[in-house]
C-alpha cells in the first residue's frame, strides 16, 4: 500500500444499504432522503422533469441508469432525494476517483470526489441541495481522505440560476466553507481552461501528512 493510504475496509466503505434518512416538507410537497443508495435503489426510479436537458443546459446525470452505474458496493456514496412520487428530485454522488484519472493517481484509499451535486430546478428554493451535500461530508470516511470537488463552468446551469459565471463560483464557495473546502490552485489541464473553474478540497484531521505532502505536489503534476 503507497505511503499516505487508508484500507478500503475504512468507515463508509461498507456496501449500500438504501438508508432512509428523514423527510421533510416543501412547497411541492414531502421529500424522502436517502444514502448509501444501491444501483438497483437508484436504478428504479424515474426523473422528475426538473432534471434532464434545457436549451442551454443539460443535467450531468439525465437517467436513472447513470447514477446506478456509480454506485457500485464499495468506492461510492449515492444520496438521493425522492418527491411523494418516489422520483428523483435531487442527488449527490461522492465516489473514490479512478486511479487512471488525474486526481487518482495517489491510489486507492486516498481521495474521495463529490462527483455531482444537482437538484431539481423546480426544488433548488428548497434547500435540498444542502441536506444532500451535508449527509455526504458527514460521513466518517471523509476524514479520512482528502475530500475534493472540481467546478466547470460549463456544467452549471447559468440560466436556470440567474446567475453569472463568476456568481455561481462564489456560491460554490459559500456551500463547501463551512465544510472546511478551500480553493487550491491547480494546472490541472480541464481546470485550467476557463478563469471561472474552481478546485476546492478538503484535507481530513487523519489524514496522513505525507499524502498532504503528495497531494499538494499532484496539484501541479508532481507524483
Amino acid at each position: 500500500m503507497p505511503a499516505g493510504t487508508i484500507s478500503e475496509k475504512g468507515p463508509g466503505m461498507e456496501p449500500p444499504v438504501d438508508r432512509p434518512r428523514g423527510e421533510f416538507e416543501t412547497p411541492l410537497g414531502p421529500v424522502r432522503v436517502f444514502d448509501r443508495c444501491g444501483p438497483a435503489f437508484a436504478a428504479g426510479r424515474e426523473m422528475e422533469d426538473g432534471l434532464g436537458t434545457f436549451p442551454s443546459y443539460r443535467s450531468l446525470f439525465t437517467t436513472p441508469q447513470g447514477l446506478a452505474a456509480l454506485a457500485d458496493s464499495n468506492r461510492a456514496d449515492l444520496i438521493l432525494g425522492l418527491d411523494g412520487e418516489e422520483r428523483i428530485v435531487g442527488y449527490c454522488l461522492m465516489r473514490e476517483p479512478e486511479e487512471k484519472d488525474f486526481w487518482g493517481r495517489l491510489g486507492s484509499g486516498t481521495l474521495y470526489e463529490i462527483v455531482a451535486l444537482e437538484v431539481s430546478r423546480n426544488y433548488r428554493s428548497t434547500k435540498l441541495g444542502r441536506r444532500l451535500l451535508h449527509l455526504g461530508l458527514t460521513n466518517p470516511l471523509v476524514d479520512k481522505r482528502i475530500t475534493y470537488m472540481v467546478g466547470y463552468s460549463w456544467t452549471w446551469d447559468l440560466e436556470g440560476t440567474g446567475q453569472t459565471a463568476a456568481e455561481y463560483r462564489m456560491m460554490l464557495r459559500h456551500l463547501l466553507e463551512p465544510y472546511g473546502f478551500k480553493p487550491y490552485p491547480t494546472n490541472e489541464p480541464n481546470v485550467s481552461l476557463r478563469p471561472e473553474n474552481i478546485f476546492m478540497a478538503r484535507i481530513g484531521p487523519e489524514v496522513d501528512p505525507e499524502l498532504v505532502k503528495r497531494f499538494k505536489n499532484l496539484l501541479f503534476g508532481i507524483l
